[in-house]
């Protein structure tokens, strides 16, 4: 390791730590690139219908569905050493030594990651990627962007998509007897992409885009609510939660009717003499 690797180090840390972070996303919601945004989504539209969703088709009529969630428990797997990574720069390390007891979980009792054996064991997957951890510094999220092939991004996020996808702390670990090339990265990464065409069907939110009135709305909306979600860990506070008014009117207790006097019945007609 070079000698100015951990002062830099330090200083990273120190300064996720003294940050509160930047959680704001409404200029992404203001979405100021929308035209050129809605080209690529139509480029991207294309380009699923006439490579992406073929090659994924292709790969769940060859391969079982019990074979596809163990190729995705391996790829989340594969995934942890950055989310540890990620935690640690943001001054997670309670969460950080949750991820490393989960990755070593999985790859030991769970046969490498194609078993899912560290969630049943209270350890779920806590995912961090580096767009988080800008976000953690206090770097601002930026217009909404829709990237080539990746999709929706935001300006911080679409800067760090190349690292998330492409800079890998596992391929740290395997140099010393593996040293994967350029072209075994872009495979992986083409593997990941597959993986995440797979997921998109069997939860029905490809469909759900088919049968939108404006499917590329309905897929910002569905970007941005996600990683809101993302950016305060799950727990979104009263002011970020569009349900946090109407579950408190549903959990107080309806009025007590007031009640009404009963009215005197009308008097009776005189007899006819």
């Amino acid at each position: 390791m070079p000698r100015f690797a951990a002062p830099a180090l330090l200083v990273l840390l120190l300064a996720g730590c003294a940050s509160t972070g930047s959680t704001d996303l409404s200029r992404a919601e203001a979405d100021p690139w929308e035209k050129s945004n809605r080209r690529v989504f139509a480029f991207n539209k294309r380009l699923d219908r006439w490579v992406v969703k073929p090659v994924t088709s292709g790969y769940r009529a060859v391969v079982p569905k019990p074979a596809r969630t163990a190729v995705s428990n391996a790829y989340g797997n594969y995934g942890e050493p950055a989310n540890f990574l990620n935690s640690v720069l943001q001054g997670k390390l309670a969460q950080a030594f949750r991820t490393l007891d989960r990755f070593i979980l999985n790859s030991t009792l769970g046969v490498a990651g194609v078993m899912d054996v560290a969630t049943g064991m209270g350890r779920p997957r806590e995912a961090e990627d580096f767009g988080q951890t800008l976000a953690r510094w206090g770097v601002k999220a930026g217009p909404y962007m829709v990237l080539p092939l990746f999709g929706p991004s935001t300006l911080r996020d679409g800067i760090m998509t190349p690292v998330d996808f492409f800079v890998d702390p596992a391929d740290f670990a395997r140099n010393a007897w593996l040293s994967p090339s350029w072209g075994v990265r872009i495979g992986v990464a083409s593997g990941r992409i597959i993986n995440f065409r797979n997921a998109l069907i069997e939860t029905g939110a490809d469909q759900l885009l088919a049968d939108s009135l404006d499917d590329y709305a309905l897929a910002r909306s569905a970007y941005l609510q996600r990683r809101r979600l993302q950016l305060f860990d799950g727990q979104l506070p009263a002011d970020q939660d569009p349900f946090a008014d109407t579950a408190e009117e549903e959990t107080e207790p309806p009025p007590t009717p007031t009640p009404q006097p009963t009215p005197a019945p009308p008097p009776a007609d005189p007899p006819r003499p």
